[in-house]
Formats: C-alpha cells, sequence, structure tokens
C-alpha cells in the first residue's frame, strides 16, 4: 500500500486529481480518524473469530424486529446488511464512499482526535470486483472479499455516495484478513495522511463545498450536529 503524506486540503486535491487520471473503473474512499486495521465492524475486535453463524442471527433477528419501524421493502440479504449496517448493526460490511471530499469529512469531523493525524484511504480497481448481484449469492457466503455496488434505498446511501467492501471469513487462514493484507487488495490501496493541524481548516472548506454534517446526516441529528459545530467551534 502506498502512502502519502498531505500537506493541507490544496494538496489533497491534487492528490485526488491525479487518481482520476489513472482512468480505473472504481475508485473508492474511505476516512479514518486513527490509524487502524482495513476491517468490517464485526471482525474488530476479534478478526480471528469466525462470526458467521451469529451474524445471520442477529440479521433474523434484525428483520424480525424492525418491521414495524420500516418504511420500504426489502428483497435480498445484500439489501438488508446495507440497511442494518446504517443504524450500526456489526456487519461484514465496511463503509467507503465514490466521493473523495465525504472521506476526508469522515477523517477529520471527530473533534476529540483533532491532535492526532488522520487517514483517507483510496481503493482503485475495476468491475471484475463487483459483488454479482443477479447471482443471488448469500453475503454470508461469498468466495472471496469483494466490493458491494448497493441499491440507492437508503438515505444516507445516497448522500453519502455509499458503496462498500463485503469480507469474507477465511478458513484458510483463519481470519477476517485486513485489506491491506489481502492479497487482491493490497496493491490497490493508497494512504493520504492527513495533518492534524490542518483539520479545523479542512473543515471549514469542505463545508463551503456543501459537505458538512447536514448534508452528511440528512436529518434532524445532522441539522443539530451542524449548527453545533457552527456556532461553537473555535475560529
Amino acid at each position: 500500500m502506498d502512502r502519502i503524506p498531505i500537506e493541507n486540503f490544496e494538496h489533497f486535491l491534487q492528490e485526488i486529481a491525479k487518481i482520476q487520471k489513472a482512468g480505473n473503473e472504481i475508485v473508492l474512499y474511505r476516512g479514518q480518524a486513527d490509524n487502524k486495521e482495513l476491517l468490517p465492524n464485526i471482525a474488530r475486535n476479534q478478526r480471528k473469530e469466525d462470526s458467521t453463524k451469529m451474524e445471520r442471527k442477529m440479521l433474523e433477528d434484525f428483520k424480525r424486529r424492525s418491521v414495524l419501524l420500516m418504511d420500504r421493502e426489502i428483497r435480498t440479504d445484500w439489501e438488508w446488511l446495507v440497511y442494518a449496517q446504517h443504524f450500526e448493526l456489526k456487519t461484514r460490511l465496511l463503509d467507503w464512499s465514490s466521493n473523495p471530499l465525504t472521506a476526508l469529512w469522515f477523517a477529520c469531523q471527530n473533534e476529540y482526535k483533532f491532535n492526532q493525524n488522520s487517514y483517507v484511504y483510496i481503493l482503485q480497481s475495476d468491475n471484475t470486483m463487483i459483488v454479482d448481484l443477479t447471482k443471488n449469492e448469500s453475503p454470508f457466503e461469498i468466495k472471496k472479499t469483494r466490493i458491494l455496488r448497493p441499491s440507492l434505498n437508503n438515505v444516507r446511501v445516497i448522500a453519502q455516495a455509499g458503496w462498500f467492501t463485503a469480507h469474507k471469513y477465511s478458513k484458510t487462514d483463519g481470519q477476517f484478513t485486513p485489506l491491506e493484507q489481502n492479497a487482491e487488495m493490497k496493491d490497490k490501496l493508497t494512504q493520504l495522511e492527513i495533518p492534524a493541524k490542518e483539520k479545523k481548516e479542512i473543515l471549514k472548506k469542505l463545508s463551503i463545498f456543501g459537505i458538512n454534517n447536514r448534508t452528511i446526516f440528512q436529518d434532524l441529528t445532522g441539522l443539530c450536529k451542524h449548527l453545533n459545530w457552527k456556532y461553537t467551534r473555535e475560529n
């Protein structure tokens, strides 16, 4: 995985322009406040545990309990996982975005981590890595870690230009393998390191471009968080 230190917002845009010129079919971005392994929620604490049976039970229980709380029809387990993921159920999906500014916002926005560097990861690939939803394959039976292009049936997926990597538990390796160690994925990754001293200024510039809590989370909570930031931030 290539690693590039970023100087400021303008330098970030320059590096993104270089990436786009490479002409890959798929370019995805993920922002993280910490330099942690690229693993989905279900595997972050115990990546060597095969949680597949537990995940199935969790999803089935979610389906059973959520019916009266939903305003849409969901048909496949892939769609259920995406929907549950955005309400913080632990799944084997890892969030990405096709919008680099969205990823940069997620990297910088945690006010409790302004004093540490953050990271934007870039995944460049082609369409052969995308989950073929026409095969009606279960997310719990995929043969390899793949890229999921979700149906646009979720407000947050739309607002965040959301994509996912769908991770497989490898019985051969006895673990969920982090993307940066995955033989097929590691050479497709780039890490941009965002300096702590630039993060507040980056957030101001992102808001000018329409990237903030209000637009990322299009509900009243997102609006209130945006107002908190707008009126109480340090100048």
